[in-house]
């Protein structure tokens, strides 16, 4: 899954979320100190955030970050075995001693 597709199910739920606590995006910008538009642009998954703005979203909507994180698709597990693989086998190899 991109990046972009991530922030965008992500902001979807929050918006669930937000609709659902009955707040607007002024509100919840306000309770968690960042612009409304800037809500906006997480909601629509245009802006990445960071942890401690998705943290105090979580609080203020009274919601369990494991909620809005929930149903995400695995990642790709044959790409990650790939990687694994590579990175194990390069740090296996013997360094070179000069001499």
């Amino acid at each position: 899954m991109t990046d972009r597709k991530l922030l965008h199910f992500l902001g979807s739920k929050i918006r669930e979320s937000r609709t659902h606590a009955g707040l607007t995006q002024e509100c919840l910008g306000e309770l968690v100190g960042v612009h409304w538009k800037t809500i906006g642009c997480i909601e629509r998954g245009i802006y990445p955030f960071s942890v401690t703005t998705f943290i105090r979203i979580c609080q203020h909507l009274e919601v369990s970050p494991n909620r809005l994180i929930d149903g995400l698709p695995e990642p790709d597990t044959k790409r990650a075995d790939r990687i694994k693989k590579a990175l194990a086998r390069k740090r296996r190899k013997p360094l070179n001693s000069a001499g």
